[in-house]
């Protein structure tokens, strides 16, 4: 079993990519599992769908073979899927009933799309990850969303076979009932997992929802290490780390309050991480053991396609793996550099 990961959260150095909860356009899956697993990242997050799993598994395969073929170390990192215990912008699809749209209209939901998923002709379903950007620019207000939730029980008996190493669960206060049934959904599926992750937006209430959450994990038939390697995902401003700078303040200001309050685990930014993120943690000195990198690790990589469905030239491959290899060697240098350290039990 690869335990690098758990070594990197111990270290500090935990780098997690997140291919996104509902993405399921399997070319790019592909491709971005091949670039940043060359680049060194500990973890893959990604759709909780056998399909895409698999197509992450296609691109570690072609990551392990280039990697002996260039006489580089290659680690293959582990994988999580994410599920929500409820409402959630991230397992959201975007659509609209095309043949309204009149024939002059400009079509603003074109180009404000990060991942092309919108023509003339609607939604392309595999690639809308549900970002929202489209919905306020629509001239007609045609564009809405449909939240899926994926029943446990018969997606634990999906998922068995596919050897995912880990599980992220994306909460919200209020959703207590919820996230008891998903977790005992999952039932003996659970004690094959080596990490948990537990995803959250800044909520009042959310110190007495995560305890809640804390004691339940610790009284399930998770193994003991998993147990004591819970991720605290603070998830600042979901899908928004391509948008500015300032998007990564908000998972900093969450960090803050959620190590005051000495859960069992280890502590991660998400939600508008970008390149400022790592150094706004150092300057902070917050104890966090990672960085989750969403829509602008996605976005950096994407500049080296010449379209989603179409592969790399080996030069453009390079270039792409050279690039997300600085981010992750900037964020654990930084990570290592701040003397951040395990947080609680």
């Amino acid at each position: 079993m690869n335990t690098q990961p758990y070594r990197s959260l111990e270290r500090n150095h935990w780098f997690k990519l997140i291919l996104g909860a509902s993405f399921q356009h399997l070319p790019a899956v592909e491709s971005l599992a091949l670039i940043w697993s060359l680049a060194g990242v500990d973890c893959v997050d990604t759709c909780a769908d056998p399909a895409v799993v698999q197509a992450v598994e296609r691109g570690f395969s072609q990551a392990q073979q280039l990697a002996m073929d260039w006489g580089r170390e290659w680690h293959r990192p582990w994988v999580m899927v994410s599920l929500n215990d409820g409402e959630d912008p991230h397992f959201r699809k975007a659509y609209f009933p095309s043949a309204l749209c009149p024939p002059t209209c400009p079509r603003p939901c074109i180009p404000v799309c990060p991942v092309q998923a919108i023509d003339r002709a609607g939604v392309s379903a595999a690639r809308c990850y549900g970002c929202g950007r489209c919905q306020p620019v629509c001239p007609l207000g045609l564009i809405e969303f449909a939240t899926t939730q994926a029943d446990p029980v018969q997606l634990s008996e999906l998922l068995a076979p596919c050897g995912v190493d880990a599980l992220e669960i994306h909460t919200h206060v209020g959703n207590g009932a919820g996230f008891t049934r998903l977790w005992t959904g999952l039932g003996d599926w659970l004690t094959g997992l080596k990490l948990i992750s537990i995803s959250f937006p800044d909520e009042p209430g959310l110190w007495e929802h995560l305890q809640a959450i804390s004691q339940l994990i610790q009284q399930s038939t998770l193994p003991v290490r998993a147990k004591t390697h819970i991720i605290w995902q603070t998830d600042g401003i979901p899908m928004s780390g391509d948008q500015g700078a300032s998007r990564a303040k908000a998972s900093i200001y969450l960090a803050k309050k959620v190590l005051s309050w000495d859960l069992p685990g280890f502590v991660q930014l998400a939600g508008g991480t970008n390149q400022h993120s790592a150094t706004l943690a150092r300057a902070e000195h917050l104890a966090i053991a990672g960085i989750a990198y969403g829509s602008y690790a996605r976005k950096l990589s994407q500049e080296f396609f010449t379209d989603l469905d179409a592969g790399m030239t080996p030069s453009q491959l390079a270039q792409a793996v050279q690039t997300a290899g600085a981010l992750v060697a900037h964020t654990k240098e930084e990570q290592h550099n701040g003397q951040c350290s395990h947080v609680g039990g």
